[in-house]
């Protein structure tokens, strides 16, 4: 019979997902995720397979926290248009360690999707949802005359989305707030 886990496989994989997201999946070692996690390679293997699979899991976890936090500020009652510039506000005003590893989703594209099917199928799944969400917050926004009628909310859904990478990946090399949050308003006039 299987011995039980002896820890907390969600806290456990919120480790390893820090280390990916700090490292990179090249430059992390098995070495460096038994250092963060906590645990021997044996419940490494035994938990989540081979380094890969850990991986897999971490960026699956990322997209169910991570990025589950960000899509609420989006869903939040009240003015969709003022949820928006709480969102990108929210990925500016984030402390600069966090800026600096920029974002799991939009490291994982760079280093792993152009080669990696499993990789690339499960970011491009979660940067749909995020996609989903600003078409869902911009929507509301025309339901409740914030937007007008006309306004080609799938369009304009794929542009914040976009800029979303984009804002995060700048500012993972710059650390100037000020400049991003001019960037910021040059997004949310694309909204107005």
């Amino acid at each position: 019979m299987a011995r039980p886990f002896e820890f907390d496989r969600e806290e456990t994989l919120s480790r390893a997902m820090d280390v990916f997201w700090e490292k990179g999946y090249k430059a992390t070692s098995i070495q460096d995720l038994v250092d963060h996690m906590g645990i021997n390679r044996g419940s490494i293997y035994n938990t989540f397979g081979d380094k890969h699979s850990l991986f897999i899991a971490a960026v699956e976890h990322y997209g169910e926290v991570v990025t589950t936090e960000m899509i609420k500020v989006l869903e939040s009652p009240g003015s969709p248009l003022e949820n928006l510039n709480e969102f990108f506000n929210k990925l500016v005003n984030s402390p600069k360690q966090r800026r600096m590893k920029g974002c799991l989703i939009s490291n994982t594209v760079v280093e792993l999707a152009p080669h990696d099917q499993e990789a690339a199928k499960i970011v491009k799944s979660i940067m749909a949802r995020i996609q989903q969400a600003f078409y869902n917050c911009l929507n509301r926004a025309v339901e409740l005359g914030e937007l007008p009628k006309n306004t080609d909310i799938a369009v304009l859904s794929h542009f914040l989305a976009t800029s979303t990478h984009g804002l995060i990946v700048t500012g993972k090399s710059n650390s100037n707030s000020k400049l991003l949050k001019k960037v910021i308003n040059v997004i949310l006039s694309a909204v107005e």
